[in-house]
Order: structure tokens, then sequence, then C-alpha cells
């Protein structure tokens, strides 16, 4: 994590006030607009560079399909896709940063071995499953900054746990990342 990233997650875990994802009026620039301090930096923590490598492996297909000889598909994948924006930030933003420092795993990206599927739906659902109107518009603020209307707050909160209970119903395990198309 990058030290301007580190001091803005800082910031923002300290006063949730301090990060904003609306674009406001550039004083460098009379006339154009830009995203305040942090915005850039929040949003990167999501989309770390080797995650976000190994992750477009996991979507390309054909001759183009990972090392790995696995294609994504209905039976064994979902998609939450946003424009411009990482769906997990829009997700931490929503939760505010106690609830966001309650999930697992790494600024959206998670793994999870079959064996550990059941134990973790119980706290991910103490986090995700009834969010607050509060956060579902703090969660709608964050998608708006990338032209993403037609993703509804609620598909962010619900997307992992419906993961895990269909991995756990599979009795596999589950792979989550943050991929830059």
């Amino acid at each position: 994590m990058s030290p301007t990233a580190r001091q803005v997650l800082h910031r923002w875990r300290d006063a949730p006030g301090s990060l904003s994802p609306e674009a406001v009026p550039d004083p460098a620039h009379p006339g154009s607009w830009t995203y305040p301090e942090g915005t850039e930096a929040f949003e990167q923590l999501f989309r770390p560079e080797a995650l976000s490598a190994f992750g477009q492996g996991f979507i390309k297909t054909g001759a183009e399909a990972n090392g790995w000889g696995i294609q994504l598909g209905a039976d064994n994948g979902s998609l939450l896709m946003t424009d411009r924006i990482p769906a997990a930030a829009a997700l931490y933003f929503g939760l505010g940063a106690e609830q966001a420092a309650r999930l697992p795993g790494h600024f959206g990206a998670l793994f999870v071995a079959p064996s550990d599927v059941g134990g973790l739906l119980p706290a991910l659902d103490a986090v995700l499953e009834h969010p607050s109107p509060e956060m579902l518009a703090r969660a709608r603020r964050w998608l708006n900054g990338g032209n993403n209307t037609r993703v509804r707050p609620e598909a962010l909160f619900s997307f992992i746990p419906s993961a895990l209970r269909t991995a756990q119903a599979r009795k596999e395990g589950v792979l989550l990342l943050t991929a830059k198309g």
C-alpha cells in the first residue's frame, strides 16, 4: 500500500467526512472540476496491480483464457461490474470505516477455502445483511462518481454473502477479486 493511500485510509477512519466521491471545482483551473484529495488513492486500495492482473486472467475467454484452465461462466462465477470505480470502494464507503474494518480479506479481495465458507457467513451477515438507509446512500454517492446508475447499492451489500452461500451449497471455496478492465 502506498504511503499516500495509507494516509487517506487513516484519515478516513479518523474522520469519515474527510473523503468524498463528488467532483469539486478545481481552484487551479477555473471552470474545471476535480476530485477531492484522496479519492483516487482510496480507490487504488481496491485495485492493487498484481491482484488486478490476476483478476483479468479470470475474465478472459477462448484462446486468451487463463493458464489455470478455468473459464468464468454462469455455473462457476459472478460479476458485479461498475464503470470507472471499484465496486468494493463503493461498498467500503457505504459501510463506513468502522464497519468496513470488520470485513475479511484485503480491500475487496478475498479467498475462502471450502472448509471456511460456513464459518465466515455469520460474520459477513452481521456486517452486510441489513444496510441502513445511510449506508445505501453513501454507497450510491460513490457509485454515482462512475456513471453506475444501473448498479443498485443493495447489490453491493448482497454480492459477497450470496457468493458464499452458493459456494457453501456446492461445497466449494470462493475467490473474490477486483479487476480493472
